[in-house]
């Protein structure tokens, strides 16, 4: 039986076999991979453009109770959160303050005084004597000639002075007896400066302060027992259900929006946001520095709330929360997360995922809030774009959706 001879491979053969693997070799060497990208979909659906910034909630009237005269305190017995109900409620009690001690100077100058005034009161009860007496003369001399007249025995000339003595004199003693009254009160207002303080307790005197408002005590500033001059602040009183939210936009931002404009607010605590209305823009603008020592111009923005009093009746005054005035509104917009554009020869462009390849697109771009931005010619809804394309990528670039992304 003969045997098969193996035969060697020719030369060329061989030189080929070479030659392909060192292709292959070179294309698995310069083959790029494909990148790795996260990406979303053009969606149509509603799209809002808001000014955002914090704001805080306050009561929309805010009563202060202070101290209407000069004196001491008693302790107030309320506490924040106490219900009031106006001109019922007694909210805090004062005594009336207590003259103080003399100097030694003060008092000789006092003491001066009362003798004075009491050598007046002595003067002027004198004149009262003398000032009667004369009124009955001159009445006696006036009924006298009053007779003689009408027998024809004087004149009207005599009768006419007679008559102004009497009336004269008459009006004299009352202007005594006023002096002598007014002399008498002088007296005793200086023998009432020599009074010391008084340290009885008289507490059942003291001066009742009653609620103006019906609602809820928000404050006390003032607690314990102390002195206080009139018109110190001792507590404030509010409706804590009838509050509103002040923010301060930029005065750019504000002039954007209007009265009437609906807000979102977030942030407040709640499961979902609550819903306000723009109620006034004040007209007067303020400095106000920023966080990283900015100076901005900022404007007081009032809003009110939409939602009822159950949906918000944990806030309370002074709460914190993010406020969304929606300055533009559309219901059926394309859209585009802003991640996924940027900037080309001035253009706006986006990168479209097209049989796992890049596709340069140049877009138009309308309104834009912080999340994303408006479509207006160049994507379709449906279409897949890349987010945050990095410079590796070029239009034809191979790419591959990135494990564990949902392409959304």
């Amino acid at each position: 039986m003969a045997s098969k001879q193996f035969r060697r491979p020719g030369p060329k053969i061989l030189i080929g076999a070479i030659i392909l693997l060192i292709l292959v070799a070179i294309f698995f060497a310069v083959r790029t991979p494909p990148i790795d990208v996260d990406t979303a979909e053009v969606v149509e659906v509603p799209l809002l453009v808001t000014i955002d910034d914090e704001g805080e909630t306050r009561v929309r009237d805010i009563f202060i109770v202070t101290a209407p005269i000069n004196g001491r305190l008693l302790r107030v017995e309320l506490e924040a959160g106490d219900e009031v109900v106006a001109s019922q409620t007694v909210v805090a009690r004062m005594m009336p303050a207590q003259p103080d001690f003399q100097n030694p100077r003060s008092e000789a100058e006092i003491r001066a005084k009362i003798r004075a005034l009491q050598a007046t009161v002595r003067s002027s009860a004198a004149r009262i004597n003398q000032a009667k007496a004369d009124r009955k003369l001159a009445a006696a001399n006036f009924e006298r000639t009053d007779a003689i007249f009408k027998r024809g025995f004087a004149t009207k000339t005599e009768h006419d002075a007679a008559k102004a003595a009497r009336d004269s004199s008459v009006a004299q003693v009352t202007e005594i007896l006023q002096a002598h009254e007014t002399a008498q009160f002088e007296l005793k207002a200086a023998q009432a400066s020599l009074m010391g303080p008084s340290f009885g307790n008289g507490r059942d005197n003291a001066l009742n302060i009653t609620s103006p408002e019906s609602g809820s005590v928000l404050r006390v500033t003032q607690e314990s027992e102390t002195l206080l001059a009139a018109g110190a602040t001792i507590m404030e009183l509010g409706n804590p259900a009838d509050i509103e939210i002040v923010t301060d936009l930029l005065s750019s931002d504000a002039v954007k929006i209007k009265p009437g404009n609906d807000v979102l607010i977030d942030n407040w605590g709640g499961e979902r946001p609550l819903k306000g209305k723009v109620q006034r823009i004040e007209p007067f603008g303020f400095t106000k520095i920023s966080a990283l020592g900015v100076e901005e111009q900022r404007v007081n923005v009032i809003i009110d709330f939409v939602d009822p009093q159950t949906a918000r009746e944990r806030l309370g005054h002074g709460y914190r929360v993010i406020v969304r005035a929606v300055e533009w509104s559309g219901d059926n917009v394309i859209q585009v997360p802003i991640s996924a554009l940027f900037r080309d020869a001035g253009d706006w462009s986006a990168f479209v995922m097209d049989n796992g390849k890049a596709r340069l697109v140049r877009v138009k771009v309308g309104r834009m809030n912080d999340e994303r931005a408006q479509i207006t010619e160049g994507l379709k809804e449906g279409e897949t774009v890349i987010l945050h394309p990095s410079e590796k990528i070029e239009d034809g670039t191979r790419i591959r959706l990135r494990k564990g992304s949902d392409g959304g």
